[in-house]
């Protein structure tokens, strides 16, 4: 007589063959039984860095189909009903046992532990499990849940973090270039308002990188050039080392440097931002457009290049007004361990008409908080830093181009880290909130309050 190895068995072969890969990749070990008689494997818990194992075991039952166990995208649950003797055998002896219920057909895989499960009566007698979507995946993620039902509890293990390397992004933006050169120059009139006055008067068309301060014009322009004859003595000109301001012991001096730096920020994105500053906290946002349609811009993310709605307007709730949104920043210079570098907070800026500032603006920024995620406002520091670089891209040609044409602020790349130890989001997350994982996320969703890193896991 032939033998044959029926289509039951290959697909039991084929969810065996997926639960002990999802084991390996979290560096523990699989041990089959090759025994039919309601336990198909073992898993023992090994540490990965040390690379010892411990004689800690969990019972692995496996259930494997090649039907989809949920019935749509949309669907949460799905549902598996135990044989009555397999849960009075899994739920006898003293190994924590778990039940994966798989899918060959998309290679999902589901797992609750029989024992902590089944201990409500009502489910033992029913003799069902209601395997979550979000919350039962079986996949490396819940390698430290298989940890602490494995050991017992006066058991002590310690497991060293997962042999991975974060990449973690700041918000911190690197200032690569700026003027060689500060001229330094007596005012002629010994107070800002008769400066701005005389200025005025003449019609007279200044260059905004200039300051006045000490009855002195501080400027990153030669003074000695004719335009600026009617504010200072242009005989009194000295020129210096902007590093002696930029670097400098003295407090003072680098304010002023600061405040320059300010100054070039503006006219570096004066095409394309407007500045709120009419109370704090102050900050730079896109302008409106001159129709006031939506404005999208490309830019190049840490993984891809993508696009972001900076300018867009929204309906009103229960009325039939719009309001608009703006894109917009907070821009803070700060000097660490001899390096510039300009901090990126990103924010919000609402309007009723493109220009006139919605009396709404901080409803509609605290009710949305919550529900942007670390992807997303990372994502929006790229954005800024990208678009602050003066980046090409094909939407922005013309005014991108003058951004990295500007010579007296120019930018490089966001300070990152990396470190040694990973971080596992799922395990301090929420469970019931989901954090979109792109740099775009739903228009309806806003900012949250901008941690100071975001992350990319590079793993052994």
């Amino acid at each position: 007589m032939t033998k044959k190895i029926g289509k039951a068995s290959i697909t039991g072969q084929k969810g065996i063959n997926l639960i002990e890969k999802i084991v390996l990749d979290m560096g523990f070990v699989w041990h089959p039984t090759n025994l039919d008689a309601g336990i198909d494997g073992y898993i023992e818990i090994r540490d990965s860095v040390s690379e010892e194992v411990t004689n800690l075991i969990i019972q692995v039952q496996s259930k494997a189909t090649e039907k989809l166990l949920f019935k749509s995208e949309d669907t949460n649950f799905c549902e598996f009903t135990c044989d009555k003797r397999d849960l009075e055998y899994w739920m006898h002896g003293n190994a924590p046992v778990i039940l994966i219920y798989l899918t060959v057909s998309t290679n999902e895989a589901y797992w609750i532990s029989i024992k902590d499960y089944f201990k409500d009566f009502e489910k033992h007698k029913d003799r069902k499990v209601k395997f979550q979507r979000t919350l039962d995946k079986f996949d490396a993620s819940c390698k430290e849940a298989l940890i602490n039902l494995a050991k017992p509890n006066s058991y002590g293990l310690y497991i060293a973090p997962p042999p991975v390397k974060e990449i973690l992004y700041s918000n911190l933006l690197e200032v690569v270039n700026f003027p060689k050169k500060l001229f330094v120059a007596a005012a002629k009139y010994s107070d800002y308002k008769k400066t701005m006055s005389t200025l005025k008067l003449f019609k007279s068309q200044l260059p905004n990188e200039w300051i006045f301060t000490d009855k002195s014009i501080l400027s990153f322009h030669n003074l000695k050039d004719d335009i600026w004859n009617r504010i200072c003595e242009v005989g009194s000109v000295d020129t210096f080392d902007t590093t002696e301001w930029a670097y400098a012991d003295c407090e003072d001096k680098r304010k002023v440097f600061v405040w320059l730096l300010n100054k070039c920020l503006a006219e570096k994105v004066k095409n394309d931002l407007d500045y709120w500053k009419e109370k704090n906290p102050h900050y730079y946002y896109f302008r409106h457009t001159p129709d006031l349609s939506t404005r999208t811009i490309r830019y190049q993310s840490i993984q891809k290049t993508t696009t972001r709605q900076v300018f867009r307007s929204y309906k009103k709730k229960n009325t039939d007004g719009s309001y608009y949104r703006h894109s917009g920043f907070q821009g803070h210079f700060l000097l660490l361990n001899d390096r510039w570098y300009l901090e990126i907070n990103p924010t919000y800026h609402f309007t009723n008409d493109g220009k006139q500032k919605s009396k709404f603006s901080g409803g509609y920024l605290s009710g949305i908080k919550n529900l942007e995620g670390n992807a997303s406002v990372l994502g929006q520091v790229v954005m800024w830093a990208d678009f602050l670089r003066g980046v090409k891209t094909s939407q922005l040609e013309i005014e991108v181009q003058l951004l990295s044409e500007y010579e007296f602020l120019r930018f490089g790349e966001l300070m990152k880290f990396e470190i040694d130890v990973g971080i596992d989001d799922k395990l301090w997350r929420p469970q019931n909130i989901e954090t979109s994982t792109d740099d775009e996320v739903d228009d309806d969703q806003s900012m949250n309050d901008l941690p100071l890193f975001g992350q990319e896991i590079h793993e052994n």
